[in-house]
């Protein structure tokens, strides 16, 4: 019965109390739980962001790598092209020379010196077949020349091509060296084409 009112007594005068300590005591762990929220979610906020920076960091120096890659492969095609470009225009003024070349080959026939020219091509010729008696064949364009050059110790063919220069055989026919214009050209064009290339543009 004492306990009853004990208890009755307590609960009548000092519930208000009781509450009130209940009331503070949850409040001060509801105040450090929300404390610690905070601070975890701070903690969360911060390793985010530093993962995120990383991340951010991580694509654009990704991003800047394959910029610079495409940046040097474009300045590459574009040199290349530009080289192609550069060769092809050297080709074609090369091109242009040698037919130059060609049609000034064909205006020497009527040159002065054409004659001491197919006599330097035949015995340049005979040196070539090494042959005692070789025979010359020449355009028939060049007969006036050829006429003038009789004297050399070979045997000469009229011939139907129309080239200036000579083409000189053996005897037996083994051993031939063509000495005309184009062929002249072939032998050295190399070393023209060279030339020409150093020295164009």
């Amino acid at each position: 019965m004492k306990n009853k009112k004990e208890v009755s007594k307590i609960s009548g005068e000092n519930a208000d109390e009781i509450c009130s300590r209940i009331r503070e005591e949850s409040s001060g762990e509801a105040e450090l739980l929300l404390g610690k929220a905070h601070k975890e979610s701070e903690r969360i906020l911060f390793e985010a962001s530093k993962s995120a920076l990383a991340e951010a960091g991580a694509i654009f120096s990704a991003a800047e790598k394959e910029s610079a890659e495409n940046r040097e492969r474009i300045f590459s095609t574009v040199s290349i092209l530009k080289r192609r470009v550069d060769l092809e225009a050297k080709g074609l003024f090369i091109a242009d020379v040698v037919e130059a070349v060609k049609r000034e080959a064909e205006s020497f026939r009527g040159n002065k010196d054409y004659v001491q020219f197919l006599r330097e091509a035949v015995l340049e010729g005979i040196k070539i077949v090494d042959d005692k008696r070789p025979q010359v064949f020449y355009s028939h364009l060049d007969e006036a020349a050829i006429s003038q050059i009789s004297d050399l110790p070979v045997e000469f063919k009229k011939s139907d091509f129309g080239e200036i220069g000579v083409i000189v055989q053996s005897q037996d026919g083994r051993l031939l060296f063509d000495n005309r214009f184009s062929a002249r050209l072939k032998r050295v064009y190399d070393e023209i084409y060279m030339k020409l290339l150093k020295e164009a543009f």
